[in-house]
């Protein structure tokens, strides 16, 4: 198993008061999403001032069902905390998920830059 410096990285943008949360490797077992998600549920806490969660998955080129289940998991802890849960994935990752699990884009956004789901909490 890979430790989480490899799997995941964690940057509080203070000025927007957005968490936004990077997977890093383009596959990741079950047991390494538990781990990110274990993570960033002690994280949020060191980040009490935070409105939105950014999830970046631009890395992320294979899914599997199981790992799809942790991250809706994740998705709606972190909805829970505030305001906007966004994903941030490449085109081609939105197609193939969206062909297995399309009831998942039914409760959150998805945009194609961090940039891009930024300027969408700025709308809100």
């Amino acid at each position: 198993m890979s430790t989480l410096n490899d799997l995941f990285s964690s940057e509080f943008l203070k000025d927007n008061a957005i968490l936004i949360g990077k997977i890093k490797k383009p596959a990741i077992t079950k047991e390494e999403a538990n781990q990110i998600l274990e993570f960033v549920k002690q994280d949020i806490q060191n980040h009490p001032d935070h409105q939105h969660f950014i999830l970046d998955v631009l890395s992320v080129q294979e899914v599997s069902n199981p790992i799809i289940g942790v991250l809706m998991k994740a998705l709606q802890f972190w909805k829970k905390t505030r305001g906007y849960a966004l994903l941030v994935m490449t085109d081609d990752l939105l197609q193939k998920i969206m062909i297995e699990q399309p009831a998942m884009f039914d409760f959150f956004a998805v945009f194609h830059t961090v940039d891009e789901a930024i300027a969408f909490t700025k709308k809100a």
